[in-house]
């Protein structure tokens, strides 16, 4: 595949946040084997030694292009129905990485913490405790909501939406997949939420 060039002028005029732009585009169109010093230097049409004036590595940048994604995620603020917010916030989390699917194995790869990141994993602590779990609680629960949000994302954008075997001899696998047609990936995204929050013991969402 030929190298997309991007429209700029000479390489003194580059910026940190073109660096990190670009590599989110590479991130976006070619997945992540793709992003590499190398391919964003090409990008410019610099050297990748160039580049280490704006990133001092690789993982430097991928933390930036982590934080760029996460920075688009709207944390709620807190309220007095705890329950919505944290549904809300969840929901958001999502909608930004089903924008950037390779982010998420980029983040699933990681054993540190972007500034993005620590921000909406206090939000969420917070949020928790606010609705009396204890600190360890609120660990956990959000630890579950988590694991949950990024499988379900990668199962959103790797499986098929559909039973690939014929269901239709099997009546329990056939009731469970007629379930589970009746309701939009939304909701389910919704109930699955739901049924970690009721463990916790967060209290349902205002009517």
């Amino acid at each position: 595949m030929a190298t997309a060039k991007v429209d700029r002028t000479w390489h003194r005029g580059l910026t940190r946040e073109a660096i990190v732009a670009e590599a989110l585009r590479i991130l976006d169109d070619d997945g992540r084997d793709a992003l590499t010093m190398r391919r964003l230097a090409a990008a410019f049409e610099i050297e990748a030694p160039s580049l280490y004036a704006h990133v001092r590595s690789k993982d430097e940048l991928v933390d930036a292009v982590l934080d760029a994604v996460l920075d688009t995620v709207v944390v709620p603020e807190p309220t007095a129905d705890v329950r919505s917010s944290l549904v809300a916030g969840f929901a958001n989390y999502r909608r930004a990485l089903l924008r950037h699917p390779s982010a998420v194995v980029l983040m699933t790869e990681r054993a540190r913490f972007s500034g993005a990141q620590s921000r909406l994993v206090r939000r969420s602590i917070e949020l928790l405790e606010s609705a009396g779990l204890s600190t360890r609680e609120a660990a956990d629960a959000h630890v579950t909501m988590i694991a949950f949000v990024l499988g379900f994302i990668l199962q959103e954008v790797s499986r098929p939406t559909r039973p690939s075997a014929d269901v239709s001899g099997d009546p329990v696998m056939a009731r469970a997949f007629a379930t589970v047609a009746g309701r939009s990936v939304d909701e389910r995204f919704e109930v699955g939420l739901g049924l970690i929050l009721d463990g916790a013991g967060v209290p349902p969402a205002k009517a």
